[in-house]
């Protein structure tokens, strides 16, 4: 589009309610490559608008039941403390011409799925130029407004801030605020961070949904191959890059109901090291009844007592003040290397504040005294000071008491 009808394009834009200025005719034509990709997803060019901005339309069946919520308000950390209806939701996943979300970049496919009559409905916009996302967005804007929830994948820092920074540069109000945004990437880490070496949506599909993606483009290629689009107009990258947005936003739905899944029965995981940050999260939030179950579960994988199980079963119980049951978890941790000092610092405060027991607290210095002296003699080099400085300095607290 020479320059002449892309100001004439956007003077329209801006004149939203007004009659079309009538130095804009009719529609540029057509070019053979946004034709060829019309036919090949049965597409249509986006009603109202002058140009040839691309909506294509694909439906899955759902197999989860919409009359029932989803909860992930453990695993939001209590920040969405409702259950979440699906059917209140819009999950959205923007292809782009960089990696920032600055002004110089844009967005060229835009992807929304949303739950309808039983079936799961991903709508895409593809622009096939550079900034012609206002008939875009007046196109989707009655779906944001009759939904409660953005789902995204790494949304909150990169997808939602380029929306609305797009909707402000075309003029539009849309009150992105009005909705709450979940970014499923954090969801995600909460859980998988220590079991898969990478937690992007492909890593995840492959690892926790099932879901094997054979012929796709890497997200890391689509800024380039819609470049190589502009320039060449060939169409098999863009073809690649559009079903790519696709299986995108069905795994954003299936992610979130997984991991509402995992937040009302742990049980069902057979991953220790997720189930051991469920433990770590479930001490965060201090929801012991949740951590009783995430342990019951780990006894049943390994077969035996988790040192770092009991480690977070003490801070809990020293919590909760269950003094007997956290002094018994201490007592355990004493042969475990890797809690031994943690255990005799715990246990001499314990003796000291709540017994009384001036003599036993010291005598629980002297332990860890001598095994530091002895860590000290094996590697000088690695000894840690801090922690025999740490118990110097309580003995020497300790005897002033009783002096």
């Amino acid at each position: 589009m020479d320059l002449k009808k892309k100001l004439a394009y956007y003077k329209k834009a801006g004149q939203e309610g007004d009659k079309a200025d009538d130095t804009i005719q009719s529609p540029p034509a057509v070019p053979p490559s946004v034709k060829a990709l019309l036919e090949h997803f049965d597409a249509q060019l986006l009603e109202a608008s002058a140009t040839a901005v691309l909506k294509m339309q694909n439906e899955f069946p759902c197999s989860h039941n919409l009359q029932e919520s989803v909860s992930i308000t453990r695993l939001s950390k209590r920040q969405i403390t409702q259950p979440i209806d699906l059917n209140q939701c819009l999950f959205f996943d923007l292809e782009t011409t960089g990696l920032s979300a600055g002004t110089g970049t844009y967005p060229f496919l835009l992807g929304f799925g949303y739950f309808v009559e039983g079936r799961f409905r991903i709508v895409q916009y593809f622009l096939p130029d550079f900034g012609r996302e206002y008939h875009v967005f007046k196109d989707i804007s009655p779906l944001f407004n009759s939904k409660r929830y953005l789902i995204s994948y790494n949304g909150k820092s990169y997808d939602l801030p380029l929306l609305k920074t797009r909707a402000v540069m075309n003029r539009l109000s849309i009150d992105f605020d009005r909705l709450i945004h979940i970014d499923l990437l954090h969801l995600t880490r909460r859980v998988w961070k220590d079991s898969q070496e990478r937690c992007d949506l492909n890593s995840v599909e492959a690892f926790q949904l099932g879901l094997r993606r054979t012929t796709d483009i890497p997200g890391w290629q689509i800024p380039q191959a819609y470049l190589n689009f502009l320039r060449t107009g060939g169409i098999h990258e863009m073809i690649a890059a559009i079903e790519h947005n696709v299986q995108d936003i069905y795994s954003l739905a299936k992610l979130l109901v997984r991991l509402s899944e995992i937040e009302q029965q742990p049980e069902i995981l057979q991953d220790t090291k997720a189930l051991m940050r469920l433990a770590h999260l479930a001490l965060e939030i201090e929801d012991f009844p949740f951590f009783q179950r995430i342990a019951e579960r780990i006894r049943q994988e390994e077969k035996r007592e988790n040192g770092q199980l009991t480690y977070l079963k003490s801070r809990f119980l020293k919590k909760l003040r269950d003094w007997p049951r956290a002094v018994a978890a201490w007592q355990a941790l004493l042969e475990n290397p890797s809690y031994r000092f943690y255990a005799l610092q715990e246990l001499a405060k314990y003796y000291e504040h709540h017994k009384k027991n001036i003599a036993l607290a010291i005598t629980y210095c002297d332990q860890a005294l001598r095994r530091l002296k002895i860590l000290e003699e094996l590697n000088p080099y690695a000894f840690d000071r801090s922690l025999k400085e740490a118990f110097l300095k309580r003995k020497e607290r300790l005897k002033r008491k009783i002096s």
